[in-house]
């Protein structure tokens, strides 16, 4: 798994919006869902995604079609950006343009070559929950766009067991006790952890994060690492005070926070390599 991401960091609906927007509720329990996917459920989805496929459609577009607010477009396309680097799916030529990444994975799933289409259509229910979300109208016609397209995902993962305090497993807040470290740091120390990452060789690097991939798909949520680092991005942004920030900035503090969620996953030699840049700084961890 590559720790490198296109993408702003503070791609939620932001602080602000989140909390006034009346699905807000329902946009943190889509987050933490998604941590915990497993592939049975995300076929799952895929699988109750197909029914009514024509009308799903024609709900997209039409919402798609009523966003009008810059931020929120924005806001979601950029979500877009790092679902798409979540399920590994490729990503749209016009960055720049909300509205046609908004669009891009639907029209990914329909001009996908056969070998390649099941894939891009199995996650589509996920941006699909997210657009209604966020943007589904409050009216009758709305809640029923809603309801249609948030289907496959409420009812393969809802009620969820697993809340913002268990995320990503039983040390979930010993990883996010690291982001909040981070942020609290002065920039000098967390800028100096980026620099000690940047000159890890690349190869250990990336198998250490080949390491932390296997053992998130061996743990039977192979998307919790991922959803990790996309959380560490903000992070990383806020700790330093610039968005977007050196990658290696967010890899070195991903590292020291994975370490901690999947603690007695890793085996020492790749713990001690993903902390190395924390360690570094003088800096001790909470697990």
């Amino acid at each position: 798994m590559s720790t490198s991401g296109p993408g702003r960091g503070r791609d939620d609906l932001g602080r602000a919006l989140l909390a006034q927007h009346p699905r807000g509720e329902q946009w943190r329990q889509l987050d933490v869902t998604i941590a915990n996917l497993t592939f049975e459920q995300i076929t799952r989805m895929g699988s109750l995604g197909e029914e009514r496929a024509s009308d799903r459609q024609a709900v997209r577009d039409r919402i798609i079609a009523r966003i009008t607010d810059p931020e929120l477009a924005g806001r979601l396309a950029s979500r877009w950006i790092r679902w798409k680097d979540t399920f590994g799916l490729p990503m749209p030529a016009e960055l720049d343009d909300p509205i046609a990444v908004l669009h891009h994975p639907y029209l990914l799933a329909q001009q996908a070559s056969p070998e390649h289409s099941g894939w891009h259509k199995v996650v589509l229910p996920v941006f699909d929950a997210g657009l209604a979300i966020a943007a589904a109208g409050h009216d009758d016609a709305g809640i029923a766009d809603y309801e249609l397209l948030t289907a496959p995902w409420r009812q393969t993962c809802l009620p969820s067991r697993y809340t913002a305090t268990d995320a990503y497993g039983p040390h979930t807040q010993a990883a996010l006790r690291v982001l909040r470290h981070a942020e609290a740091a002065q920039a000098g120390v967390v800028r100096r952890m980026g620099r000690v990452c940047a000159e890890i060789d690349e190869q250990r690097w990336e198998a250490a994060c080949a390491a932390v991939t296997e053992a998130s798909i061996a743990w039977g949520f192979p998307l919790r690492a991922r959803s990790l680092y996309w959380e560490t991005v903000p992070a990383a942004e806020d700790a330093v005070g610039e968005s977007p920030t050196d990658t290696s900035v967010v890899n070195a503090l991903w590292g020291a926070a994975i370490s901690q969620s999947f603690a007695g996953r890793l085996d020492s030699d790749t713990s001690a390599l993903l902390t190395s840049p924390w360690r570094t700084a003088g800096l001790s961890l909470p697990g």
